[in-house]
């Protein structure tokens, strides 16, 4: 193998380490940035769309009255995401429903593959629509710094940063490995393109020029806004089983089908007029005749009973003759929620 061959292994290795998300902002790169931001005394969104484990908006958010709200795909990586960051997703950021105009601090690390074959990846590399895609959850007024390394900072991305940005600036990362820059500004309500601020960018982007590293600032340049803590839309259409026991807990529905399900007068309806042997109370269920909420306190639950009639087929060969028999089973069903949203089937 030639040493340009074993270059571009290297390089795609490089690459699949970034896209599986194992290469995380580092800790001294974080608490600089967070010297660059004043942050409110009242509480305030920040959001992480590629979040990792929630290790750099943890630090970014330490010792302040943010609120965060981070997406992860890797289900590893989400595991210790939902741990750090209350507002956690499973997915992509593709999957989830967010509403638009809502963050005011916005920190974005988006993956970056110049391999992949898919067809959006050939017209628009991953960094851009990354970008292009959501600079629309920033609310106006709202901090952006995105992170990506310093060649990928090609015109058509710094076009998209200074129609969008106001006061932008740009620092390069302490750690030398993947070149990473970091670009920062304030979203502006209409967009505009100022055609020197982009030359001014580029220049700095040149192999070569003195581009100066994330400074740990006693004074910030950017003052975080308040709000927007409690977004409309915030969810993913994928959900771990956690997620799902708290929504159904939680859901309107679910008060309502417990009412619904509630006779009445249950004394009335669900007590027989003498004391009834076990039989009777699994015939009484089975039948749909006890349907409804049962028991008290933490065996409180909803029962749901069916019974469904089901042939079963004997087959006996003899010497002579086969004789097949056909009997009829009844196979009874319970299906049961109980008021954590733990759902069980017992059947028999």
């Amino acid at each position: 193998m030639s040493a340009e061959q074993m270059k571009g292994m290297f390089d795609r290795i490089v690459r699949n380490k970034v896209r599986m998300g194992n290469f995380e902002t580092t800790d001294g790169d974080i608490l600089s940035i967070r010297s660059l931001l004043q942050f409110p005394t009242a509480p305030f969104s920040v959001a992480d769309f590629c979040a990792g484990s929630g290790r750099a908006l943890e630090i970014l958010m330490a010792d302040s009255a943010a609120v965060g709200f981070g997406i992860e795909p890797n289900e590893e990586k989400y595991l210790e995401l939902r741990e750090r960051i209350p507002n956690a997703l499973f997915g992509g950021y593709e999957e989830c429903r967010i509403s638009r105009d809502t963050f005011r601090l916005m920190y974005l690390n988006p993956p970056y593959d110049s391999d992949s074959e898919t067809i959006d990846a050939k017209v628009e590399r991953k960094e851009k629509r990354f970008l292009r895609h959501l600079l629309q959850y920033v609310a106006v007024d709202g901090i952006l710094v995105y992170n990506i390394p310093r060649g990928r900072m090609t015109s058509d991305v710094v076009k998209m940063l200074v129609a969008n940005l106001d006061d932008i600036r740009v620092y390069q990362s302490h750690d030398d490995t993947y070149h990473q820059v970091y670009t920062i500004g304030r979203k502006r309500k209409e967009k505009f393109l100022d055609r020197n601020e982009v030359e001014r960018i580029l220049r700095l982007m040149e192999e070569g020029s003195d581009l100066e590293r994330l400074p740990m600032l006693d004074e910030p340049l950017y003052k975080v806004l308040p709000g927007n803590i409690t977004p409309k839309l915030f969810r993913s259409s994928r959900m771990d089983v956690d997620q799902v026991r708290e929504v159904s807990f939680s859901s309107a529905l679910t008060r309502r089908g417990m009412e619904w399900t509630t006779p009445k007068k249950p004394a009335a309806k669900l007590q027989p007029l003498l004391p009834d042997k076990e039989m009777h109370r699994v015939l009484r269920m089975a039948s749909g005749r006890l349907n409804g909420k049962v028991g008290q306190g933490s065996l409180l639950h909803v029962l749901k009973g069916i019974v469904r009639k089901e042939t079963v087929q004997n087959v006996q060969e003899t010497p002579d003759e086969t004789i097949v028999t056909e009997t009829e089973v009844f196979k009874i069903t319970f299906k049961m929620v109980d008021r954590l949203g733990n759902m069980r089937t017992i059947q028999g």
